[in-house]
């Protein structure tokens, strides 16, 4: 149980320190913040520690190459047409339950915002600089990190949850997927509740699959409004 909640949070844990000493000691009014938490972080420290732990354990192993054989338990192909059904299968429950509980994510947001790191850290003006970071921040965020997360949350944490959890299991594994998103509390209940549709297709499929696909385009949606604010503001 101790080594579940370990791997399951050591990598929010880590994320939300070198966002705080990122934005602590470079960070400066001419940059925008996502320069800290949207790509440096991502880049030196969430995805290495993830596929780092993913590929120390695959040589443990002695696998070859970059095989995560043994590692990643749910990794059964899918044909391309299957992606047609487990794909909206999941985006559809996840959109139904993210705007059910978006005034509840919005009030929760509002009670948090005093606490926020990120409050006090805005960009003064507009720069050309901004663009190439939102670029960057859509590339990571809305792609590699989801594709990451799926291995090694879906792929590697969840088929080991403790048997103690019993059919809570899949349960267990959304909140602590929830808590691991350290710099924003205030959508714990809503994606710990979003994300059961993709856990429950991942354990049904044995694949994480669909899943990362699902995933990528539940993130590059929340951009939409980050590049149309960007948009307006030239």
């Amino acid at each position: 149980m101790g080594k579940c909640l370990f791997l399951h949070l050591a990598p929010g844990i880590a994320n939300i320190a070198a966002i705080v000493l990122g934005l602590a000691t470079f960070w400066n009014p001419s940059l925008p913040p996502e320069l800290i938490f949207g790509v440096f972080t991502n880049v030196f420290v969430l995805i290495p520690v993830q596929l780092g732990y993913l590929y120390y354990l695959a040589k443990k192993r002695r696998n070859p190459g970059w095989s995560l054989e043994g590692i990643v338990v749910y990794r059964r192909p899918i044909s391309w047409s299957r992606y047609l059904v487990w794909v909206p299968a999941i985006l559809v429950p996840t959109a139904i339950i993210f705007a059910a509980l978006e005034p509840v994510t919005r009030w929760l947001e509002t009670a948090f915002v005093g606490v926020s790191i990120f409050a006090k850290y805005q960009m003064a003006g507009n720069s050309e600089v901004a663009w190439i970071v939102l670029a960057a921040n859509i590339a990571l965020t809305g792609i590699l990190v989801p594709i990451t997360e799926e291995l090694y949350f879906r792929g590697y944490l969840l088929p080991r949850m403790p048997s103690r959890f019993g059919r809570l299991k899949p349960a267990a594994h959304s909140l602590l997927f929830s808590i691991y998103h350290f710099d924003t509390p205030w959508m714990i209940p809503v994606r710990t509740l979003g994300i059961l549709p993709l856990i429950y297709t991942t354990i049904h499929t044995q694949s994480v699959r669909p899943g990362m696909v699902a995933h990528c385009l539940v993130n590059l949606a929340n951009f939409s409004d980050a590049v149309s604010r960007r948009i307006g503001s030239q």
